[in-house]
């Protein structure tokens, strides 16, 4: 479900006018997370760590309004809620596949769910499949990735926050995690961003 945005009557009309004129809108920002607590309550929990972050991450995005903002049929939407769109690869893989999952219920049963789902897919894509009221979630657990930039940008009607991460690192007995967000300048400014990060440790650090 979605409303439509009255653009004429909307307070971010000329931010969105004026970066509605540029071939791509988007833009990337790079920051890191202490993630100490999220390792321990997924040890604790017996959870897997990404799929953790994906529903801690996407509850965050559906807190903010911006980040549930998109064109649709060449009118801005707002989505009542996002789901969770993000690559996985099996152990004994090399190749990576694309799952959508319905973000619902709690951490615990978001990630047993999702689990098994993505455990019983054998296509490259699975799940809810191409919807646009997503956010795209990629890692790279094998690098300390600092940045990245995504493929896929030419559209500038594509609102999509794109977040992606590498591996965790240790620095005197803490956990940090560097995270790249991908977002459209139409709709998330740097404020937004920074919430998304600011919200995120608040939810890891209040994880019980």
């Amino acid at each position: 479900m979605y409303k439509t945005i009255d653009v004429n009557h909307w307070e971010r009309r000329e931010l969105y006018e004026h970066f509605s004129r540029m071939k791509m809108p988007h833009y990337a920002v790079a920051a890191n997370i202490d993630v100490t607590r999220l390792l321990e309550y997924k040890r604790k929990e017996h959870l897997s760590f990404y799929l953790s972050l994906i529903y801690l991450s996407t509850k965050v995005l559906n807190s903010i309004e911006n980040f549930r903002w998109r064109i649709k049929d060449g009118k801005v939407v707002c989505y009542d809620i996002i789901q969770t769109n993000f690559t996985h690869k099996k152990s004994d893989e090399q190749l990576f596949r694309y799952h959508t999952a319905p973000f619902e219920g709690t951490l615990r049963e978001y990630v047993e769910a999702t689990s098994m789902a993505i455990e019983r897919q054998t296509t490259l894509f699975g799940g809810l499949g191409n919807i646009p009221n997503v956010a795209y979630f990629s890692c790279t657990p094998n690098l300390d990735a600092t940045c990245l930039t995504n493929p896929g940008l030419e559209n500038p009607d594509d609102a999509i926050p794109r977040i992606h991460w590498g591996k965790y690192v240790e620095h005197d007995g803490r956990w940090s995690l560097n995270i790249t967000f991908t977002s459209n300048h139409r709709f998330i400014d740097g404020y937004h961003v920074g919430l998304f990060f600011e919200r995120l440790q608040e939810a890891i650090n209040s994880l019980p």
